[in-house]
């Protein structure tokens, strides 16, 4: 139903006022929503593809239930007579506003007071006080339930997102064909170099089969002689087993198949196994920040020595993409430098190298790389697997680099039976060397090379392939191609604009309540989001509806961030000045030193004093410093009465923990303020909660929440996916849902960074990043735009001008 009680005053969900959603949710949420009827709480229900909708909980009785749902508006018997007349009043108001000028008449919704309601008057100087603090106007401190007044143009709830182009489909009839005329050109055609550009959804893995299965068995190639490179081990076993059920028992075995590093470092293993023993491969960045640290080799070199391990990490992270460019050490070294994370790889590379060839370990580049070198130097052995692998299949062709293809490039000739398959429009791992470049440049290498065009969508829903292709289109730097839809049917395609990410994060769950109440199964939804920044609010509102998911922690968690830790302890010394491990926490925000400490907590003890009061006593501080302290305990006795929200704003800036903050990341060069951003997260968080206590008290929830959100392991068809859309990639479900399609999100800031340089290349990364995104989705896409992230207005991404209308 569409009407309730707030606070014993009506409420009315219309198109007018969606944007109080989030405050009438909030409200519901604290059980202030109450049915007119029977006075029970209501709960808000408002997710994308349906009405937005007040609904009573499971097992609720009231008399405007009825076998067919709640009763309609104009059936008010069972409302209170007082209820009942102003909802009167409200439809009268609507049916007026229809036949007049919108913008003479007030906006219809209602906003409530609580009559013990708290709040403080705005002064002549527009600022409030709370103790010797004075606020701005927007920073009004109190426990006011007013919502706040609707903006100016109301945000767009949900509409249908059309394509600008539209794509011819296929008939139906088709659907008893294994395969179509252009996938059996691409299976039969087998003598030489071979593009097989193959679309999202183009039913790539079939061809592979196909053609592999053809080989074997019409023209009698041995499977020892195939090589099929993919790029996941999934992919090579899903080959593998398909391969099976069309062959023999065992030869499906034989077929030399597999990911890059598994297939090269078994070529190494069997001919140097003393050098490559899998005991000594640094698989992740941790590993090789402790060897360069336990070994000293930074010793002696000042600028290296003194760098944090995210600094180092990030400089290997620069040499591994050189070394997949095949860049080496002694190249580099004539390289100009881009930045000052460059400057630190050129001189941490030689080093690297050298520690590692001397206590005898090595990494996944060096596997590539060795390979390719024991090839080349190596004529006999090079011969010898040359006329062994008589035919070559390599996989996601756009995501090669070219330490890769110039190993494949040695194994393939003299015959060249090179078929290479993927789509230059989802190259999307430029941050780690990959290149479209060589799948555009495959003719100019192999000139008579022929090419297959692989167009027609089979996963996606017409309107969603051509959202994706109105997209791609706009990307310079592309092979030409004529989408085409397998389907008939348009599939859903949504735009919402929620107020903030919390909101849209809210709109995502109840959306997928409502697709589960459809008979959607949960493991065919997905939210993939761009960056991880993203990924907070959805898998907190997820958890708190009860949701399973599956999700792969990619960085540390929110809450153990340094940011978050000092801003939260703040939140803790406003309600128990007495606590010794917060403020222990905060004390270099403080600019105390840790030395202090011991002083510190014995003065407390002796003068039997809160530890926080004791601050501004401390004989060792300056006056400046003394007068802050006393700030300090002003701030934080002030805040432990106001919403979290609210104490947060007095922590930011009259605690002056925003000028700390800035301050510390000053010398920064890559110019990114995640610690802004995880400010304003944390404050958005907190305009769900009403008091301190009850805001910590989730925090403390959701950090244990995380920890299991680690080593939940829900059977695939029974949780949403939510990741990256780079780890999407491949994938695919029948429901997608994409949030943040804002600037700066998506596109990314570097991105946009580099289109200020002039630089288009990243540009169309983002844009390539994109259309995999909505390939993923095979019956609904949902774009949220928020019009506000992390605190700050957006700007809508360009792309969705690009793509729809």
């Amino acid at each position: 139903m569409n009407y309730a009680l707030l606070d014993n005053k009506p409420i009315l969900l219309l198109p007018e006022n969606y944007n109080r959603i989030p405050f009438w949710r909030m409200a519901a949420r604290q059980d202030k929503v109450r049915c007119p009827a029977c006075a029970s709480a209501l709960r808000l229900h408002a997710g994308i593809s349906f009405e937005p909708h007040f609904f009573h909980p499971e097992g609720a009785e009231c008399p405007l239930l009825t076998e067919n749902g709640p009763a309609p508006l104009d059936s008010l018997q069972a409302i209170n007579e007082t209820a009942a007349t102003a909802f009167q009043a409200v439809l009268a108001a609507t049916a007026k506003k229809d036949h007049s000028d919108d913008n003479a008449k007030e906006p219809l919704a209602f906003s409530t007071k609580d009559n013990n309601e708290a709040s403080i008057d705005v002064d002549e100087a527009n600022t409030t006080s709370i103790g010797s603090f004075r606020l701005p106007k927007k920073r009004t401190i109190g426990t006011s339930t007013t919502p706040p007044p609707p903006a100016p143009k109301p945000p767009v709830f949900r509409k249908r997102f059309m394509p600008k182009k539209t794509i011819s489909h296929m008939a139906e009839q088709m659907r008893d064909q294994s395969l179509h005329p252009g996938q059996q050109q691409a299976v039969h055609a087998t003598e030489g170099p071979f593009l097989i550009l193959a679309g999202a959804g183009s039913g790539k893995t079939r061809v592979m089969t196909a053609r592999t299965t053809h080989l074997i068995s019409d023209l009698g190639v041995k499977p020892n002689q195939i090589m099929v490179v993919t790029f996941t081990t999934k992919a090579a076993d899903e080959i593998r087993q398909r391969i099976a059920r069309q062959l023999p028992a065992g030869q499906a075995r034989e077929l030399i198949a597999g990911t890059f590093h598994s297939i090269f470092y078994r070529m190494l293993l069997h001919h140097q196994p003393e050098r490559w023993d899998q005991q000594r491969l640094l698989k992740k960045d941790w590993q090789k920040w402790r060897l360069m640290r336990e070994t000293g080799a930074l010793l002696g070199h000042d600028d290296l020595a003194t760098l944090k391990e995210t600094e180092i990490t990030e400089a290997l992270g620069i040499i591994s993409r050189w070394k997949n460019e095949y860049i080496l050490p002694q190249e580099v070294a004539y390289r100009e430098a881009t930045n000052d994370a460059e400057k630190r790889a050129i001189q941490l590379y030689p080093l690297y190298e050298a520690t590692k060839k001397k206590h005898h370990w090595f990494d996944f580049d060096d596997m590539l790389i060795g390979c390719y070198e024991m090839l080349r130097d190596d004529p006999g052995l090079l011969r010898r697997y040359q006329e062994r692998i008589t035919y070559v299949m390599v996989d996601e062709f756009q995501d090669i680099n070219r330490i890769q293809y110039e190993t494949v490039k040695l194994l393939a000739a003299p015959q060249n039976n090179l078929c290479v398959i993927g789509d230059d429009d989802q190259s999307i791992y430029g941050f780690r060397g990959s290149d479209p470049q060589y799948i555009l440049g495959f003719t100019k290498d192999f000139p008579q090379a022929s090419t297959f065009t692989l167009e027609v969508n089979y996963r996606s829903h017409s309107s969603i392939v051509s959202l994706g292709y109105s997209l791609i289109g706009h990307n310079r730097e592309r092979w030409a191609k004529e989408c085409q839809s397998f389907h008939r049917e348009e599939g859903d395609t949504y735009l919402f604009e929620p107020e903030d990410e919390e909101e849209q994060a809210s709109r995502i769950a109840d959306e997928i309540i409502h697709r589960r109440e459809q008979g959607a199964i949960l493991g065919e939804c997905a939210i993939l989001y761009r960056t991880n920044e993203s990924a907070r609010p959805i898998l907190e509102r997820l958890s708190e509806a009860g949701i399973p998911f599956h999700y792969t922690q990619e960085e540390d968690s929110f809450y153990q961030r340094q940011t978050v830790r000092w801003t939260l302890n703040y939140l803790r010394l406003a309600l128990n000045p007495d606590d010794t491990d917060a403020l222990k926490e905060i004390l270099s925000t403080l600019y105390i030193s840790a030395e202090m400490w011991n002083t510190l907590r014995s003065q407390a003890i002796i003068e039997d004093k809160p530890i926080l009061h004791v601050l501004p006593h401390l004989t060792q501080l300056k006056p400046y410093q003394r007068k802050h302290m006393q700030q300090i305990n002003e701030i934080l006795t002030a805040c432990k009465d106001v919403p979290p929200a609210q104490a947060l704003e007095l922590i930011y800036e009259d605690g002056k923990l925003r000028d700390y903050l800035k301050k510390r990341a000053k010398d920064r060069e890559d110019g990114r303020e995640r610690w802004s951003d995880e400010l304003q997260q944390i404050l958005a968080a907190s305009k769900r909660h009403g008091t301190i206590s009850d805001f910590l008290a989730y925090i403390d929830h959701m950090a244990r929440q995380e920890k299991e959100w680690r080593t939940m392991r829900p059977l695939p068809d029974e949780a949403v996916h939510v990741l990256s859309i780079h780890r999407a990639k491949g994938l695919e479900y029948d429901h997608v849902f994409l949030p943040d399609l804002v600037e700066g999100a998506l596109p990314h800031e570097y991105t946009l960074d580099e289109l200020r340089k002039g630089d288009f290349g990243a540009l169309e990364e983002e844009r390539r990043l994109l259309y995999v995104a909505i390939t993923r989705a095979r019956h609904s896409l949902c774009i949220g735009i928020p019009r506000e992230r992390f605190g700050r207005k957006t700007r809508t991404s360009r792309f969705i001008a690009e793509m729809g209308r």
